[in-house]
């Protein structure tokens, strides 16, 4: 088996395919950080000049997440301005002044290359690994002698993952320390044990189509046929199972977006203060705070109504995308980088629930100041045993599954 991954890894980087494939990762990594540092950085920025002052309560904005720039996710979405108050939050649409014509290209990031671009290297790279062979003569060579078929498919495998990851892993880590070293970029413990997580979760995803692209091979006789095929199975991967995983997912949850949900929340805080008002209207005392806790209520209602419906909605997503490994990547990714869906909506509910606490205060039904906002974010050990473990857990099978599948197209591959 060693002599074949040594076969490998000679034959491979005497060619030309090793190296462009090896120049495109290197340029569009660069251009990643560099865009997505960019980015970071305006965003810093614009958090600096929205943050509130030490005694403002009634306005919140986080910092954005260091790591935003491997794995943007919903960084900037989470990282809006709230304005509280006792008809609930208004969130500012958008308050970057930025140039315009930015947000007609989307920001490649390093989760877009790993995704897109480093499942693609590894396609190309284990399309002919056993079809070329065979169109090569060489084949009943290899399987005359004494190794047997698995170990054959096995050096094969570890030959081409070899190829592809140790650049990958190597100008990663080259990355990783540069931008440790940014400004506005903290660099700490934390930072390396979350990169390690994504690295470590990249290598399985890299595996996982090192062994599609070598199963593909095992399947056909011709290399022209193999590529095709590991082509039309990557964008399926890649492109069409997480997307339409969302679609479906939207049309059977049914369920209204949080724009629309925030739009009708006012709608009743406003129709409820109308009404009470009529009531009042020819009362000698005004009671104004049955303004106010009827306003509460109706927030209470929606939100027990509504979110029910959005943690549903996110589970069959998920359930949808993960049937892809690029959509578990994508969801492992992004909570590692404190940018995923999971971060989104624990920034909500305790934005809710710091007003419902502070309602009266916020109302003026009730004197004294109002707490400030603390946001406590998971830990790293309660995302990697929480939320990130079923991804982790499906990035570890498919391989194995792939591999698997593999190893048995081999056994009965006619060398001929």
């Amino acid at each position: 088996m060693t002599d074949i991954v040594k076969k490998e890894l000679l034959e491979n980087l005497a060619t030309y395919r090793f190296y462009v494939l090896t120049g495109l990762m290197f340029t569009l990594m660069l251009i990643s950080i560099i865009v997505s540092y960019g980015d970071y950085h305006l965003r810093v920025e614009n958090y600096n000049v929205l943050r509130p002052a030490a005694h403002v309560t009634d306005k919140i904005i986080l910092p954005p997440e260091p790591l935003s720039i491997f794995a943007k996710g919903l960084d900037a979405n989470v990282g809006r301005l709230y304005e509280l108050g006792a008809l609930g939050v208004q969130v500012q649409p958008n308050q970057q002044s930025i140039n315009r014509l930015s947000s007609l290209f989307s920001i490649p990031d390093m989760l877009f290359v790993i995704k897109v671009v480093l499942a693609l290297i590894a396609v190309l790279s284990a399309f002919d690994a056993v079809c070329g062979e065979k169109e090569q003569g060489t084949l009943k060579l290899m399987l005359a002698g004494r190794t047997g078929r698995a170990p054959v498919l096995l050096g094969k495998l570890a030959g081409r993952f070899i190829l592809v990851f140790l650049p990958f892993i190597i100008l990663f880590l080259i990355a990783s320390i540069v931008v440790s070293l940014l400004p506005d970029v903290a660099g700490g413990t934390e930072y390396w044990r979350r990169l390690a997580v994504i690295a470590c979760a990249s290598g399985l995803y890299a595996a996982s189509f090192v062994a599609l692209g070598t199963l593909v091979s095992s399947l056909v006789n011709r290399s022209s046929t193999s590529v095709m095929l590991g082509l039309a199975l990557w964008v399926l991967l890649v492109f069409v199972v997480p997307n339409l995983g969302v679609t479906v997912a939207q049309s059977i949850g049914d369920v209204p977006p949080s724009d629309r949900v925030e739009m009708q929340n006012r709608l009743a805080s406003i129709h409820s203060i109308y009404e009470t008002q009529q009531v009042m209207k020819n009362a000698r005392e005004k009671d104004y705070s049955r303004i106010m806790f009827q306003i509460r209520e109706a927030n209470v209602h929606l939100f027990e109504t509504y979110r029910p419906q959005l943690d549903r909605l996110i589970g069959l997503t998920k359930a949808l995308v993960r049937i892809s490994p690029s959509g578990a990547f994508a969801f492992l990714m992004t909570e590692m980088a404190n940018t995923g869906i999971e971060r989104d909506i624990q920034v909500k509910d305790e934005i809710w629930m710091y007003i419902d606490r502070n309602f009266k205060k916020f109302g003026k039904l009730e004197k004294g100041e109002v707490e400030h906002f603390q946001f406590r974010p998971a830990s790293f050990g309660e995302q990697v045993s929480g939320v990130a473990l079923p991804d982790a857990l499906l990035l570890l099978f498919v391989p194995a599954a792939l591999i698997g599948l593999a190893i048995g197209a081999f056994m009965r591959y006619d060398p001929r």
